[in-house]
């Protein structure tokens, strides 16, 4: 008998986030498919006003919260090329929220997001992680020329890859988001996105599918019948695949799909946009995890066994049931079976009867 474990995902240990929206602040330009504000639904609003409504949330959130440990995020903008007022606003904030955490028993620190070309003032940098924001998220969206041209990001692969450097250099945990299906990109290059994050063994990963936002230029695009996005299969397919190189990888993806928000939602003309998105994928991502451990064994699939933790259970077979052929494909269904042992809850157990 061989027994292999196979992983399916590793815990993000940073405790429970609380974020701070700061839609647009600090970048240098709108790309073409930013709709921050209606994003993040801080329509109208000055970071003044953002801070002092979150700070409420803070102390209401320090009396309900269970975990001990508090990740502040700042997300939206981008943080290490704000005007000096703003940056020192929210580190104001932040440090007053630390204070307040600490005097309650809580441990707090924090990360922001930024994009890979606004790294070049060092003394943010040091300023960050003095005050304890000690993970930097990077809006990388992909690593290839072609589809960052296309979209307009303002910089290129070389200074992508310099920014993953240079926060693991100054001793920060890294975190990189990617878009799937943006203009020029195919499913293979954004796969190669995916191995190229995954090849800076970064702390934590987003997929966000690519979506067509009203009053963007992407909308234009679409509109003028110049962009199309990817449709659902080959999202659930691609992300699937991305998912399982994660969990090889033992590389927590925090992120399947942008957070649902009311007006954000309303604006969307075209991509993938389902609140069943996200098990969809971890269903493709388990299948594709399985089918790639079997192709390595020359296996007699009535001599093979599965054990799964409970938490695959609800998608196992992916949305209405979509994998339940394939599975029956790949191995008897009477063989799957769910384990409750706690020293592999995040792993699969196959078994090869009468192998060595």
């Amino acid at each position: 008998m061989k027994k292999i474990l196979i992983p399916l995902g590793t815990k993000h240990n940073r405790g429970k986030i609380f974020p701070i929206f700061i839609p647009f602040l600090g970048c240098p330009f709108r790309c073409i498919f930013c709709s921050q504000e209606k994003q993040t639904g801080t329509n109208h609003k000055n970071l003044t006003q953002i801070l002092q409504e979150k700070k409420q949330e803070f102390i209401n959130f320090l009396e309900y919260t269970k975990e001990k440990t508090i990740d502040l995020a700042f997300y939206g903008g981008t943080f290490t090329a704000l005007p000096e007022k703003d940056f020192n606003l929210c580190l104001d904030f932040f440090i007053s929220c630390k204070e307040l955490a600490q005097k309650k028993g809580f441990f707090l620190q924090g990360r922001c997001s930024t994009r890979p070309d606004c790294l070049n003032n060092n003394q943010a940098l040091m300023h960050l992680k003095n005050y304890g924001i000690n993970l930097i998220e990077l809006g990388i969206q992909s690593f290839n020329d072609v589809v960052l041209t296309q979209s307009k990001r303002g910089y290129q692969s070389e200074i992508a890859q310099n920014a993953c450097k240079t926060i693991l250099e100054q001793g920060y945990e890294l975190g990189i988001q990617l878009m799937a299906g943006l203009p020029n990109q195919t499913t293979t290059i954004f796969l190669n996105d995916v191995k190229k994050a995954l090849s800076y063994n970064p702390h934590c990963l987003r997929y966000y599918p690519c979506l067509v936002p009203q009053d963007t230029q992407l909308a234009n695009l679409y509109l003028q019948g110049k962009f199309k996005t990817w449709n659902y299969e080959e999202t659930v397919l691609t992300l699937g695949e991305a998912l399982a190189y994660a969990w090889e990888n033992y590389t927590p993806v925090i992120r399947l799909s942008v957070a649902p928000e009311k007006d954000f939602d309303k604006s969307i003309l075209a991509g993938v946009r389902s609140p069943s998105l996200g098990s969809a994928i971890m269903g493709q991502a388990l299948f594709f995890s399985i089918q790639k451990e079997l192709t390595k064994e020359r296996y007699d699939k009535n001599a093979c066994y599965l054990n799964l933790p409970f938490f695959t259970q609800g998608f196992l077979f992916g949305e209405k049931n979509i994998l339940k052929e394939k599975w029956q494909q790949l191995l008897p269904l009477s063989h799957i079976t769910y384990i409750n042992d706690l020293t592999n809850t995040n792993k699969a157990e196959l078994i090869f009867v009468n192998k060595d």
